[in-house]
């Protein structure tokens, strides 16, 4: 019977030092429930804890302030999804972000240098959050053109920033760092449902009307880097040969939304189709071998 008393023992403090690191705020009569025990059981066990808890005014108990971090994991997995990162990391379990946060992160090196020089003003970057949580509309410059401007999101893209808002109704993307004169305006907008399912729907800034179906074939001995992560806009497979060959699809919106990535590609990717496509992508190797 000692032993199972124990087990249990060891069970409640440890579950609840996991809720306090998650950032909970637990009643001793919260955990009592939870525990399935009585308050005076819970008491005991927070004296067990010694200074690693402490009190709060309104009967809650959290970490002492020597203990805690300033960021939960909680605080850590919604920066992680809110910046992109999210998918970096193989699970996101709290005891993943514990383990993040710990003081040893020796194990992590992680390298992008794909970002802008210059950071985003923090003055216009907090003023366009603004703007689309309220839904008002913006006047702006932009490549020297003054635009009245309907914000919808701030939407970080291969290490530059842009607004997504419509202009006349119709949605398109605004490189932050080429923003000038931004005034937000008094009079707000009814957001459209449609709006916003195309800026999460398509994952570049070519915010177009208009989709391209395309066809690429790749070879063989570059096959993996296309299977490992998504290489062209809406990359699908279509055909995986037995000789490592790939086929696949892709969905773009401006012909110069794909012809970079292929020509970085060449001599491991060929477009099939459409044809004309191809035969841009030719015309400009042949103009610029000429």
């Amino acid at each position: 019977m000692a032993p199972q008393k124990h087990d249990a023992l060891a069970f409640r403090l440890a579950e609840t030092l996991r809720l306090l690191h998650a950032g909970e705020r637990p009643t001793r009569l919260q955990l009592a429930e939870r525990f399935a025990v009585n308050e005076r059981t819970i008491y005991r066990d927070l004296n067990r804890l010694g200074d690693v808890v402490e009190a709060g005014a309104d009967g809650t108990y959290q970490l002492a302030i020597h203990h805690r971090s300033n960021l939960s994991p909680a605080d850590l997995h919604t920066f992680a999804k809110t910046s992109g990162v999210e998918q970096l990391f193989p699970t996101t379990d709290r005891r993943s972000w514990l383990d993040l946060l710990g003081s040893n992160n020796s194990s992590f090196l992680v390298r992008d240098s794909h970002f802008e020089v210059s950071r985003p003003d923090s003055l216009a970057f907090r003023q366009l959050s603004q703007a689309i949580e309220q839904k008002r509309c913006c006047s702006l410059t932009y490549t020297g053109k003054s635009r009245r401007i309907e914000p919808y999101r701030l939407v970080h893209n291969k290490g530059i920033w842009y607004l997504a808002a419509t202009e006349s109704s119709k949605l398109k993307s605004f490189a932050l760092g080429r923003i000038t004169d931004l005034r937000i305006q008094d009079q707000t907008f009814e957001a459209a449902p449609l709006i916003y399912a195309q800026i999460e729907d398509d994952d570049d800034i070519w915010f177009g009307q208009d989709r391209i179906d395309v066809r690429v074939h790749v070879s063989a001995s570059n096959a993996h880097y296309f299977l490992r992560r998504n290489v062209l806009p809406h990359q699908r497979v279509i055909e995986q040969r037995d000789d490592g060959q790939l086929l696949l699809a892709c969905v773009v919106s401006h012909h110069n939304q794909l012809l970079p990535i292929v020509r970085y590609w060449i001599p491991h990717i060929r477009i099939l189709e459409p044809a004309w496509l191809q035969q841009k992508l030719r015309d400009e190797l042949t103009d610029y071998l000429d």
